[in-house]
């Protein structure tokens, strides 16, 4: 890797990479780990349930897999608005949709980060938003690390509330 990027981005990339690459198998795990009949629960002081967020993130990775393409194809590509930041409201999804929502996720995210992970000298290349005007790579991707860690802490708080107190740990679960 030429210094100059390094000096510039340190390991921030590879971090970013390391993050989107954990955290959504993290996702997966804890979706797939909890009873069906919890994922069309919302409980109290939430807004969503599992298989409602496992959706929308299936249906960002989709938008930003397209943003990120367009940016590194051309450096100053016009992106389009985040359906979230458009206030759109997404699918409805229910429990039996969220095996084939979690297959579509992390399909798209493996794609995701394979992306990333050729982007080489590119992370500076920037995508011209309608109202946030240019996003560089590294930022667009930083606000999608951000996306997975706010979703994957409200999947695990809904399964942490929906837990019955005679029922065991999940097998290989870290926050037990």
């Amino acid at each position: 890797m030429p210094q100059y990027l390094t000096a510039v981005h340190g390991d921030r990339r590879r971090y970013l990479v390391k993050a989107l690459r954990e955290v959504g198998r993290r996702i997966t795990r804890v979706a797939s780990g909890v009873d069906e009949s919890v994922l069309d629960v919302t409980p109290d002081g939430e807004e969503r349930s599992i298989a409602q967020i496992v959706g929308d993130l299936r249906d960002a990775e989709r938008e930003d897999q397209q943003a990120l393409e367009a940016m590194l194809r051309i450096d100053g590509s016009t992106i389009a608005a985040r359906s979230s930041e458009r206030g759109i409201e997404t699918g409805r999804y229910k429990a039996d949709d969220v095996a084939e929502l979690l297959w579509d996720f992390a399909t798209l995210r493996e794609e995701t980060i394979w992306i990333l992970e050729s982007a080489g000298g590119r992370w500076r290349n920037v995508g011209i938003h309608p109202f946030r005007g240019e996003v560089e790579v590294l930022t667009w991707v930083q606000e999608i690390s951000e996306r997975d860690l706010d979703a994957m802490w409200r999947m695990q708080r809904i399964r942490d509330l929906t837990r019955r107190p005679d029922e065991p740990p999940i097998a290989g679960d870290p926050d037990v």
